[in-house]
């Protein structure tokens, strides 16, 4: 498989950080959601309500991970990429989702009123399934555009990322 240059890339541990932190989300949050509504979501009476419990303090911790995660790429990553005006529409729409998603997340932990859980369960569910959807497309935009780039002819990485100042050669 033939590299592709890698610009405005975050490192390895943090990306498999976040990805894995992902992964461990969608996947619990979508056995979640199948449990749920297999068993007659909110009006089921015989849903196994231990094992959604488990699921969601699972999911609870992951969405304390992802935070962290999230904040290490907002560091680097993201203002890097804003810079470069890199994949500035999917990762827009990728920062409104988390924002989404946490928000859900506390109303659903901390809100008392049914009729608010409900609708933030809901929010949370659709929005974290856009989520799911929309992180590959931004991962799959910037393997494209980095594959039709030209490949530096010095043969280094190209860093877009790194500040540029009156005496450097290049400025």
């Amino acid at each position: 498989m033939a590299s592709v240059p890698r610009i405005n890339s975050a490192p390895a541990w943090q990306r498999m950080f976040l990805y894995l932190t992902l992964t461990g989300l969608g996947v619990t949050g979508l056995i979640w959601m199948g449990i749920h509504y297999a068993n007659g979501g909110i009006a089921g009476e015989n849903r196994p309500y231990a094992l959604l419990h488990q699921l969601m303090i699972f999911h609870g911790v992951l969405g304390y991970l992802m935070a962290v995660a999230l904040g290490l790429f907002l560091a680097q990553h993201v203002g890097a990429g804003w810079r470069a005006r890199r994949s500035r529409a999917t990762g827009i729409s990728l920062l409104a989702l988390f924002a989404t998603l946490m928000a859900s997340a506390l109303v659903l932990y901390y809100s008392g009123d049914d009729t608010l859980r409900t609708l933030a369960s809901l929010s949370h569910q659709i929005v974290g399934v856009g989520l799911v959807l929309t992180l590959p497309a931004h991962v799959v935009q910037r393997v494209r555009k980095a594959a039709r780039a030209p490949a530096p002819s010095h043969g280094h990485r190209q860093q877009v990322n790194a500040p540029h100042s009156a005496n450097s050669p290049s400025a």
